[in-house]
């Protein structure tokens, strides 16, 4: 899924995870802010700020305890 579907996803209280992300990493957007996995938020734009390059508009999914990125 793209970033864009990505965000939608986490605005609608989907989990969402990376190819880039470990198996168990996953975010998801609650009161406006990112909130990851282990109970850290930031901002959407802090978030991308620092993942701009073109290799994170793509490579997105929903997150569920079995994905696992192809890892078990």
């Amino acid at each position: 899924m793209t970033k864009s579907e990505a965000l939608k996803a986490m605005q609608e209280g989907q989990k969402v995870t990376h190819r880039f992300f470990t198996s168990h990493e996953w975010m998801t957007i609650e009161n406006g802010k990112i909130l990851f996995e282990d109970g850290g938020t930031c901002t959407i734009s802090d978030f991308f700020h620092f993942r701009s390059d073109s290799i994170w508009e793509n490579g997105w999914e929903l997150y569920t305890n079995t994905n696992n990125h192809g890892n078990k």
